[in-house]
């Protein structure tokens, strides 16, 4: 009832400011894509779109971008089939706000699958309700994941496939152990696996399903999730979480590779039509340093994600003070709950959902430094946990009956203050 409530007092708050007029402030282009496979044919470009302005049907396309798969706008065209031209705007409304919330429920899942809430001599007095309801609150009225109503990059679907991904891992991993994800020590013996059977246990089918679409909806977030998923191989983990990280992987590769095969024949069909900018350039390792210096340039989204930048009667405002530091403290507070989280199982889903998105900082500098406003939504989660996380498992007092739920309480319900006020005045004022 209470993410119910919640979610009607965001959703009335964001609506009732007018947020249907400002849907396409930062771009039309996913809508004007479709409307070229409506207009043009989808074979026509090779299963690929123009990524701008509107094309005619009178007019060819001759500008096709290659760095995108058509997986995350296939939806959208059937609905633009389906509501048409005038419809649209209610349904991507309505799209929007349906996935800002299930990221919040994603997210709130993978809090409780994180944070220690009981163990073998104790029990937590923070409820996993308030954990959930709390890292639902903070998600839901977050800049980077509210912008999704804005804009139609593919970074968005990708994240929450795979967000979904470490639910379904998560769970999977609990069916050894169903007290928590990980109570025992990490070293198994035979006898241990055979007695809780893991030797039987299956593949994380669900799992295996969610992160192959989130690689072919988004093949850059694929890549990094791969070298996670490769790195953690590396630590003492789990015989059933070694299993499930293995499980990942093919299905991770697939959706890079199947891409690369589509990029590869429309370079056949349609070479000259294609554009998009080379890897190199991206990660930052040329001569060329338009639009950013350095590595730190890659994290100014900390105090400004805005595209276009932040609005001249804002950038001393106090409220883009508070917002900055949500973020700056969240960020903190994620490292620090990181070091101090018990447990390989919790570690390796942390790191999965939230800490692996900082690989995008070395591996992508110039795309980061460039493209913060769309970037943002990967360390999203980073904030989220890291409060919550900092509220739950670091905080003093947070084993007293009423400090530790009244602090993780209080803490959700001023930052969701903040976060909406913030996003009101910057985006629909």
């Amino acid at each position: 009832m209470a993410v119910l409530v919640l979610t009607a007092m965001t959703d009335w708050r964001l609506i009732d400011s007018g947020l249907s007029d400002h849907l396409f402030d930062f771009g039309d282009e996913a809508l004007n894509a479709v409307r070229a496979w409506d207009d043009h044919g989808f074979w026509s470009m090779a299963g690929l779109f123009p990524w701008g302005g509107y094309i005619p049907p009178e007019t060819t396309p001759t500008a096709i971008y290659q760095s995108k798969t058509p997986v995350h706008l296939l939806h959208l065209w059937a609905a633009f089939k389906l509501v048409g031209l005038e419809g649209f705007t209610n349904f991507k409304l309505v799209y929007s706000l349906m996935v800002v919330s299930l990221n919040g429920v994603l997210l709130g899942c993978i809090a409780k699958l994180c944070f220690p809430l009981r163990g073998p001599h104790w029990v937590s007095p923070i409820p996993g309700n308030l954990v959930f309801l709390s890292t639902y609150a903070i998600t839901i009225s977050n800049e980077a994941m509210l912008r999704f109503c804005l804009v139609d990059e593919p970074d968005y679907l990708g994240m929450t496939f795979w967000l979904a991904t470490i639910v379904a891992l998560g769970h999977w991993l609990k069916r050894y152990d169903p007290k928590e994800t990980n109570e025992r020590d990490n070293n198994y013996t035979e006898q241990d696996q055979a007695s809780t059977g893991i030797s039987q246990l299956k593949n994380p089918k669900v799992a295996i399903g969610l992160g192959f679409m989130s690689s072919w909806i988004y093949p850059i977030l694929g890549v990094i999730n791969l070298i996670a998923l490769f790195l953690l191989q590396l630590f003492p983990v789990t015989k059933p979480l070694q299993k499930g990280i293995r499980a990942l992987m093919p299905g991770a590769l697939a959706g890079i590779a199947l891409y690369w095969i589509h990029r590869v024949i429309a370079k056949q069909i349609i070479p000259e039509k294609l554009i998009g900018s080379e890897l190199m350039y991206r990660m930052g390792l040329t001569t060329n340093i338009e639009g950013h210096d350095g590595i730190f340039d890659a994290i100014d989204f900390l105090y400004d994600q805005r595209s276009g930048g932040i609005p001249s009667f804002l950038r001393n405002s106090q409220i883009r003070i508070e917002h900055i530091a949500i973020w700056i403290l969240g960020f903190n507070l994620f490292f620090i709950v990181f070091a101090k989280l018990k447990g390989i199982n919790r570690q390796s889903l942390l790191v999965l959902s939230a800490g692996s998105s900082w690989l995008f900082v070395p591996l992508l500098t110039q795309s980061l430094a460039m493209h913060g406003w769309v970037y943002g939504i990967h360390f999203m989660p980073s904030v989220v946990l890291g409060w919550v996380g900092g509220c739950t498992t670091v905080f003093p007092g947070r084993q007293s009956q009423v400090f530790g739920p009244g602090t993780l309480g209080f803490c959700a319900l001023l930052i969701w203050v903040i976060q909406m006020r913030w996003f009101l005045v910057a985006y629909l004022s």
